[in-house]
C-alpha cells in the first residue's frame, strides 16, 4: 500500500490509509469498543488512545484534549477503563502497520538477512525486569518484521520466530545459541549465524564425542581464526563452527548451517557485525519515542502504552517514507561532512547570538491547538551509545512531530 501526502497537507486521512480498513469492527471484535458511550467509533477511539503516547502525555490530559478535538467525551478514569481493554486492539493495529512497513525486500546472496533480539522495559522504581520486547528486524529494509511483548518470564529463544520462513538468514547473539532453539528454526527452513559458547550447547565432533569447553579453548590460537564441522543433535546436516580470540583474549564462537559455497569464512565476521543494527534500532525507539519511560511498572495499561508507542514510531517512519536506518540517514545518502572552512564561513555570514537562559515553567505554558503535547526527545550526541554520526536524528524527529500534529488535524 502506498500513501503519499505533502507535509503541509498531512491530516488524519493520510494516516488512515496505513490502518486496517474497518477500525470500528476491529475495535468491537477485540473488546476495545464494547459500548459507544462517549466515543463515536473505533477510528476516534484509536486517535484518543494515540494522544496518550505523545511526549509528556497523561491519561487525564489525553481525555481533555480528545474532548476539545471532539474525538471523545470521557473523563480520565473512563479513558483508563477503555485502555485496560485495548491491548488486543492496539496489537492488531500495529501488526497491520508492519505489513505496510515491510513491503520493501532486499536480499544478501538470495537471503533475507534478519536480526533477532530483545530489549528490557522497566517502569518507575523497578527492581527487575517489567517487560521484554522481542523483535525480528529486517536488515535489508531497515524495519521490524515481527514484534512480541512478554513479561519478565519471556526468555530469548528462536522458537518465537519460527514463522520467518525459508530463505531467511537469522543473526543472533549468544543468548539464542542453544540447541533447543536452533534446531526448530533450522527445521522451519531458515538459516542461522549465531554466537554461542560450549557451556550452553551440545556439539559432537566427527567421532561422536562431545566437544567440551576445555577442548574448544585449547584449539584457539592468539591471532588465527579456526573453522571446523560439528554435529548438532536433532539436525541431520553438519554445522560449521568458527572460533577466534578478541582483543581481550576471550574466545568468540559462531555457528552456521550455511555451506562454504554460500558463506565464505572471510565473510563471517563482517556479516555477523551487521547484527548490531538491531541494537541501534532499540536505541532509536527509546530516545526518539520514549519507549523506555513506562508510566507504570505492571499496571493494567502498561502493555497498551507500549503498543501505542510502537504505533506512533511506525507511523512516523511510514509518513516520512523513511526506514529505521541505524546510521541516521537513508541508505546511500550520507550527510555532508562539516569542514572547518565551511563552519567558519557560516559563522561569518550569520554570527551566533548568545542566548539568555530560560526558566523551565511548563506549568505556566498554555497548550495551543495543533501542537504536540511536549518536545521530541533527541539522543545525546556526546554519549558513547550515540548512533547517528551527526548526533541526534533531526529528520526522524521532524517525522515524529509531523505524525503527532496529524492527530489533531
Amino acid at each position: 500500500m502506498s500513501v503519499t501526502c505533502a507535509e503541509n497537507e498531512l491530516d488524519w486521512s493520510c494516516i488512515r490509509g496505513f490502518m486496517p480498513f474497518d477500525l470500528d469492527g476491529l475495535a468491537v471484535e477485540t473488546g476495545a469498543l464494547s459500548r459507544r458511550r462517549g466515543v463515536g467509533d473505533g477510528d476516534k477511539l484509536l486517535r484518543t488512545f494515540l494522544l496518550w503516547g505523545l511526549p509528556n502525555g497523561s491519561i487525564a490530559r489525553s481525555a481533555a484534549e480528545a474532548k476539545r478535538l471532539n474525538l471523545a467525551n470521557m473523563s480520565g478514569p473512563a479513558l483508563h477503563g477503555r485502555l485496560v481493554l485495548s491491548e488486543k486492539f492496539l496489537q492488531k493495529v500495529f501488526c497491520q502497520l508492519l505489513c505496510d512497513a515491510c513491503d520493501r525486500v532486499e536480499n544478501w546472496k538470495g537471503f533475507k538477512v534478519t536480526a533477532v533480539d530483545a530489549t528490557v522495559l522497566c517502569g518507575p522504581g523497578a527492581k527487575g525486569i517489567d517487560h521484554r520486547l522481542h523483535v525480528a528486524y529486517d536488515l535489508g529494509s531497515g524495519r521490524p518484521l515481527q514484534v512480541d511483548l512478554t513479561g519478565p518470564e519471556g526468555g530469548e529463544t528462536f522458537r518465537r520466530f519460527l514463522g520467518l520462513g525459508l530463505g531467511t538468514l537469522v543473526l543472533a547473539d549468544q543468548m539464542y545459541g542453544k540447541g533447543p532453539g536452533i534446531v526448530p528454526l533450522l527445521q522451519s527452513g531458515a538459516s542461522v549465524l549465531v554466537r554461542f559458547n560450549f557451556y550452553s550447547i551440545r556439539l559432537l565432533d566427527s567421532t561422536g564425542i562431545r566437544i567440551t569447553p576445555e577442548k574448544a579453548e585449547s584449539m584457539l590460537k592468539a591471532d588465527e581464526t579456526i573453522e571446523f564441522e560439528a554435529t548438532l543433535p536433532g539436525w541431520d546436516h553438519p554445522v560449521r563452527i568458527f572460533g577466534a580470540r578478541n582483543l581481550e583474549g576471550k574466545g568468540i564462537w559462531l555457528l552456521t548451517d550455511l555451506p562454504g559455497s554460500k558463506l565464505a569464512a572471510c565473510e563471517v565476521r563482517s556479516l555477523y557485525s551487521r547484527r548490531w543494527q538491531i541494537e541501534n534500532f532499540f536505541k532509536r525507539m527509546k530516545t526518539l519515542s520514549g519507549l523506555d519511560e513506562l508510566p507504570t511498572r505492571d499496571g493494567p495499561t502498561a502493555r497498551a502504552w507500549i503498543w501505542i508507542k510502537l504505533i506512533l514510531a511506525t507511523l512516523a517512519v511510514l509518513i516520512g517514507h523513511e526506514r529505521f536506518s541505524p546510521w541516521g540517514y537513508p541508505k546511500g545518502h550520507k550527510p555532508q561532512e562539516t569542514t572547518q572552512a565551511s563552519a567558519q564561513a557560516r559563522a561569518d555570514v550569520s554570527p551566533r547570538k548568545r542566548r539568555r537562559p530560560r526558566k523551565n515553567k511548563q506549568e505556566d505554558q498554555v497548550q495551543t491547538p495543533g501542537e504536540p503535547l511536549g518536545p521530541v526527545r533527541k539522543s545525546n550526541p556526546g554519549s558513547a551509545s550515540s548512533i547517528a554520526p551527526t548526533g541526534h536524528h533531526p529528520r526522524k524527529a521532524r517525522a515524529l512531530q509531523t505524525g503527532q500534529k496529524a492527530l489533531f488535524a
